[in-house]
């Protein structure tokens, strides 16, 4: 591979990297006020994205229904979003409160 070829294939991996990395800046967030008006929701919420629903209530799941778009992204964590529909369906398929 010659120098111009080295250079191009750089600056088109520094591009896909960045594309990458900054795919949820555009994304499409949830609102969250709902979901921040039940004590403790968004915190269960964080730890049934990592498969532990012994914190989620029905009031939360209530919140999380709320949420008008099926096609938004709520931010959990820095650089983390998880569409709307993946905590909607965890709250179909959690076991009776």
């Amino acid at each position: 591979m010659n120098l111009k070829q080295t250079n191009v294939m750089f600056q088109l991996l520094a591009l896909i990297s960045a594309s990458v990395f900054l795919r949820s800046e555009a994304g499409n967030y949830c609102p969250t006020e709902n979901i921040n008006s039940i004590p403790g929701c968004f915190d269960a919420l964080k730890l049934a994205s990592g498969h532990d629903y012994r914190k989620l209530t029905r009031d939360c799941c209530r919140a999380v229904y709320s949420v008008n778009s099926e096609t938004c992204y709520l931010l959990l964590f820095p650089g983390k979003a998880y569409p709307i529909m993946m905590f909607r369906n965890i709250c179909l398929n959690v076991p009776p409160f």
